[in-house]
């Protein structure tokens, strides 16, 4: 038993000591932690809220997620990849990010609330009040800089602190929804979760600025970005910014697609399904993430972090699927009995999470090489190939047939992003030998054996 603990023990220093394995592995916790605390706020919901609440609160959540993942422009990748070599410019650098986040999140709600005014009918769920209408466009906003926030300790290497500041959140959201409750409508649903959200990010900003960020020179504007780090973030975040966009728009838009074909009924059995997808692909991100970190700090042993992300990934995501599919009746049924003939579409969602891993550590790679423009065409491809045959199929053939499309479309960006992940390795190796060849010749050659002689003598 001794022998056992020491092999664990051991085995746990040894992940911990390698920035990348300890950057997964704080965000695999953090998963883990919101994954649980988030089935928890929703299982409640279904308890205490009517289905038609839950749908409605649903597409809510996930309009205003994809008003600030689109207005995030992906800087979050771009914090990540410039950040570790950014030295007393990070507070500059974080604070524009904030600002230019916050504002386009919040133009973005500000212009889909007008339109849902104008063009949606007065009967549709998504209509809201003005105040109602203010309170998604401030949800929006903030929760841009909540999602920045963990892309800031990451790209610090202060990864540890993610699932503290997503826990805190998480426990927050299900204390509110218990204290809304009596209200009963889908809005208060809704409020339980942006209460919280609004209210923690001062906090995480305060430890933010106060403890890890460099402090800013004197004077300041020492601590400007010079015009060739501003030119080569504006290229790096056009690409990326382009297919984070193309990403939350077929991600975030599903869930209110699905309710305008199939009603908010549908749309209950659809998000709590995609709840349980949406987290398994977070371990993939999990690691992609520090993947980016590590890889502008050591540009050189990019091929050994991918082949090292690519095995902490798949160790863990497929008994996690195998596992999950299985037991899918049984989990949905904690949701109620109506949530059980989301199975089959469940079953088919993880699926599609093992070749979406292989893209996610795809579009880091492109980061790290400073190529994010290709990996915006594949996202592009993947978001139009997604709502088009969505938009197609749904109404006709329900919600397995958005799990097909789903299943379709991310098993043809998974093939493509292997093959690139595969060339690209190769020609890295390819580089290496050459490197490694070149300094044993030249330490072997005529200069060398000079070299040697007068250190010798």
């Amino acid at each position: 038993m001794r022998r056992w603990t020491s092999r664990i023990t051991s085995a746990v220093k040894r992940q911990w000591s390698d920035p990348l394995s300890r950057g997964g592995l704080a965000l695999l916790a953090n998963t883990g932690l919101t994954g649980i605390l988030g089935f928890g706020y929703w299982i409640v919901a279904a308890r205490l809220f009517s289905t038609f609440a839950v749908g409605v609160a649903g597409a809510l959540v996930a309009a205003t997620t994809l008003f600030s993942g689109v207005g995030q422009l992906n800087l979050s990748g771009m914090l990540m990849r410039f950040l570790p070599s950014a030295g007393d410019k990070s507070r500059r650098l974080v604070l524009g990010t904030y600002a230019c986040a916050a504002g386009a999140a919040a133009l973005l709600a500000l212009a889909a609330m007008a339109g849902i005014k104008i063009f949606a009918s007065p009967a549709s769920p998504l209509r809201l009040g003005g105040v109602q209408s203010a309170a998604l466009i401030l949800a929006a906003a903030a929760m841009a800089i909540f999602t920045i926030e963990d892309n800031v300790l990451v790209g610090l290497r202060r990864a540890v602190w993610v699932p503290v500041e997503n826990g805190a959140f998480g426990v927050a959201k299900i204390a509110a929804i218990l204290v809304l409750a009596p209200a009963g409508t889908a809005f208060a649903l809704f409020g339980a979760w942006m209460i919280p959200l609004v209210l923690t990010i001062p906090a995480i900003s305060a430890v933010l600025f106060l403890s890890f960020l460099p402090p800013a020179p004197k004077p300041r504007s020492a601590a400007r970005l010079g015009p060739q780090m501003r030119s080569r973030i504006i290229r790096f975040a056009a690409g990326d910014a382009a297919g984070g966009i193309f990403t939350q728009t077929w991600t975030y838009f599903l869930p209110v697609l699905i309710i305008a074909e199939l009603g908010a009924s549908a749309n209950a059995l659809f998000y709590t399904s995609f709840l349980f997808s949406s987290t398994i692909d977070q371990i993939a991100a999990n690691y992609a993430s520090p993947l980016t970190v590590e890889g502008a700090h050591a540009p050189d042993k990019i091929a050994i972090l991918i082949r090292q992300a690519l095995r902490h990934i798949f160790v863990i995501i497929v008994p996690v699927v195998v596992t999950l599919a299985v037991i899918c009746p049984w989990l949905l049924r904690a949701f109620g009995e109506k949530y059980v003939r989301a199975a089959p579409l469940l079953v088919m969602l993880l699926i599609a999470c093992l070749p979406k891993a292989v893209s996610t550590v795809y579009y880091s790679y492109c980061r790290v090489q400073h190529s994010t423009h290709r990996s915006a065409v594949m996202q592009g491809c993947v978001c139009v190939a997604t709502l088009t045959a969505a938009a197609l199929f749904a109404h006709r053939s329900g919600l397995l047939a958005v799990g097909i499309v789903i299943i379709v479309v991310q098993s043809a960006a998974g093939i493509v992003s292997w093959l690139a992940l595969r060339r690209g390795l190769s020609c890295l190796d390819h580089h290496g030998r050459q490197g490694r060849h070149r300094r044993q010749r030249d330490s072997t050659g005529p200069a060398g054996a000079i070299k040697l002689s007068v250190t010798g003598r």
